[in-house]
């Protein structure tokens, strides 16, 4: 019983009346309210800015509601009643108070607004490595959302882009001016100015500051980020036989010759376009002593015994993707631990059922590797804002803080500064656990070295055979960019792409065009690449777009007469390829040769005597490497389909050009 007599809990107030529903749970209300409320609060902070004010007005009714819940009505009422009454007594006093109630608030609102209201983001343009460059962009991407404000501004925007290592060479080395657009302040071949350069080595830096004295740049500061170490990769399904037969301790030249009594041909890209088959290429030369023409040979003939492309390491490894399916191949790639562990992960969709296979890694004792450098530029023309400036060093800043190192781990298969091997979920990435640590400082070669067995390299390599089959069908007289026409970029863009030949090599070119019957003819003999820059242009600029295109019977003579000069097959002493340029697919015309297809080159390019010949397309205008047979036929027969525009045209030849000449 209670003290009035009446059962306790009943429901109802001391006098006799029912007492609200909410009465006996206010503390339950309230910290319900009061925990929506926070929990609207803490989402402001990663949401947009119209979400924000809808959040906030919420959270302040929430409270209200909490705090009503808690006090009772009856006191709201008292303390309002009490509010009016002295109100009516002070007005003067009230308004001022409003006047300056108003004033602050409005004050408030406009600092608060101006608080929330986003700057134009710095621009910040980051250069990566071409091989892993979904990676290092993957890395800039997270760096750019991790930068956003507590009002979701994004202080920064980063724009990435990727180029090859000749190709950043000999524009650093120009001032950044290589391209049609010599006046501006970035050339549209290139891409922008970088303002951070993330290097494959800090060697490379070195390189490309004494390439570029003279020239309107500076590397302001270098910072390594990231490594990777040089290995010999073996697909998973061969690597047993070469474990039995090798140690820790083997030199880079003990692990090849290893792997050549396991029966394993050894390949590696070229190393005047990967910069990490430039650094292999250091100790293999210094164990071959004077046979390194002979080594260079028998590369390069592996290369052609399993079908591979001698151009960069993701080029050479995705075809091997290809080749794995139902089983690998039995060859042994020098590349890097980061390239072995993405495997064909990063390789873009063929249609070909890629194998995926599984690469082991193995570890010379002495490890080099690459040592990945993030490199300031700055510019003495056009020198970057403050703002700018900042927002590359922030960059470099947060690559070296351990979320940067985790996001360059994970996206980019790289090994942090710790030296430990990239690891997923799980531990190390499967074939890494037992990897030794290698920390990325350790691992460098003095560029001098680099720049020694490069001209080694030069004189060691074997020489290319190269036809160059140039489309003269009437399509090619359409205007391709302003007042040129597609022949007088074609031709311009030829012209270019010799001066990538070396002394040692030999070219030929050939147009197409007409009746299949009348098709190719001759513009170039094959000539020495020195007197071939010469004659040239002479030769081209008698071209006269007109008539068909017989691509199949160009693709089948060129080959036919490559083979014939050379009856050895795989033992071929030439690198020997045709690069084909066309704006079209096949419209042969009448004549012989019309009536060949697809599936006769290929058929072609299994013939024996047609072993060591390759081909290269280069696809423009109307002509797609993705819907048509194009890509079929350069894979059968071990080169590559290139898609590329007209205003791209001139550096894709100088890509192709540099990797089976070397310049």
């Amino acid at each position: 019983m209670g003290a009035t007599g009446q059962p306790g809990g009943t429901g109802r107030r001391g006098d006799g009346a029912p007492r609200p529903w909410w009465g006996d749970h206010r503390t339950t209300l309230f910290t319900v309210f009061g925990t929506v409320a926070g929990i609207c609060t803490a989402a402001m902070g990663v949401v947009d800015r119209g979400t924000q004010i809808v959040l906030l007005a919420v959270s302040v009714v929430l409270f209200l509601l909490g705090l009503a819940a808690l006090v009772r009505v009856r006191t709201y009422k008292d303390w309002l009643d009490a509010a009016w009454n002295w109100s009516r007594e002070h007005p003067v006093l009230v308004t001022a108070v409003t006047v300056v109630a108003l004033a602050a608030t409005t004050a408030g609102a406009v600092g608060l607004q101006r608080a929330r209201s986003c700057e134009d983001p710095t621009e910040v343009a980051v250069m990566v490595p071409e091989d892993g460059a979904a990676g290092f962009a993957g890395a800039a991407d997270a760096f750019e959302r991790e930068s956003v404000t507590a009002f979701s501004c994004p202080p920064y925007h980063v724009t990435t882009f990727a180029l090859g290592w000749p190709v950043l060479r000999a524009a650093f080395a120009s001032g950044w001016a290589e391209g049609p657009d010599r006046s501006g302040e970035a050339s549209l071949d290139l891409g922008p100015r970088p303002d951070v350069w993330v290097a494959e080595s800090r060697t490379q830096a070195d390189i490309v500051a004494e390439e570029g004295l003279g020239q309107p740049f500076s590397l302001v500061d270098r910072t390594v980020v990231a490594g990777t170490p040089l290995v010999l990769a073996v697909p998973e399904a061969h690597a047993e036989a070469l474990r039995a037969t090798t140690g820790p301790d083997d030199t880079v030249r003990e692990l090849v010759d290893a792997a050549g009594a396991a029966d394993l041909d050894v390949v590696r890209a070229n190393p005047d376009t990967s910069f990490a088959a430039a650094l292999h290429t250091v100790p293999l030369y210094a164990d071959a002593g004077p046979g390194a023409e002979s080594l260079e040979l028998d590369l390069g003939r592996a290369l052609e015994q399993v079908g591979l492309p001698p151009g960069t390491d993701g080029a050479l490894l995705c075809r091997l993707d290809e080749l794995s399916e139902p089983e690998p191949p039995r060859v042994a790639v020098l590349t890097t631990e980061r390239a072995a562990a993405d495997g064909g992960a990063a390789c873009p969709a063929s249609g070909s059922g890629g194998g995926r296979t599984a690469l082991v890694p193995f570890y010379p004792g002495s490890t080099l590797g690459l040592d990945y450098t993030a490199v300031r530029v700055g510019w003495t023309a056009g020198e970057p804002a403050e703002r700018r400036s900042r927002g590359a060093q922030a960059f470099v800043e947060w690559l070296v803080t351990p979320e940067g190192q985790a996001v360059l781990e994970r996206q980019a298969r790289v090994r942090g500064l710790d030296g430990q091997p990239p690891a997923g979920a799980d531990g190390p990435l499967p074939g890494l656990e037992d990897a030794p640590v290698v920390e990325p400082d350790t691992s460098r070669v003095a560029y001098t070295r680099v720049r020694s067995a490069e001209e080694q390299y030069r004189t060691a390599r074997r020489p290319a055979r190269v036809l160059a089959l140039v489309d003269a069908s009437a399509s090619m007289a359409r205007p391709a960019d302003g007042d040129r026409s597609r022949t007088d970029v074609a031709e311009r863009g030829v012209l270019g792409a010799l001066g990538h030949l070396g002394g040692s090599d030999q070219v030929a070119i050939w147009s197409f065009s007409g009746g299949a019957g009348s098709s190719p003819r001759p513009v170039l003999g094959l000539t020495e690449s020195g007197a071939a820059r010469a004659e040239a242009p002479d030769g081209l600029a008698g071209v006269r777009p007109d008539g068909a295109t017989p691509l199949y019977d160009a693709i089948d003579a060129g080959t036919s007469y490559l083979a014939g000069l050379d009856p050895d097959g795989a033992a071929r002493r030439h690198l020997t390829a045709v690069v084909v340029l066309t704006d079209g697919e096949n419209h042969p015309g009448a004549g012989p040769g019309a009536e060949l297809t697809a599936d006769d080159l290929v058929r072609s390019a299994r013939a024996e005597g047609a072993a060591g010949v390759r081909v290269y397309v280069v696809a423009v205008g109307e002509a797609s490497c993705q819907v048509s047979d194009l890509r079929r036929i350069a894979a059968e027969w071990d080169g590559e389909c290139w898609d590329s525009s007209f205003g791209e045209l001139e550096s894709t030849l100088g890509s192709l050009f540099g990797q089976l000449g070397g310049r």
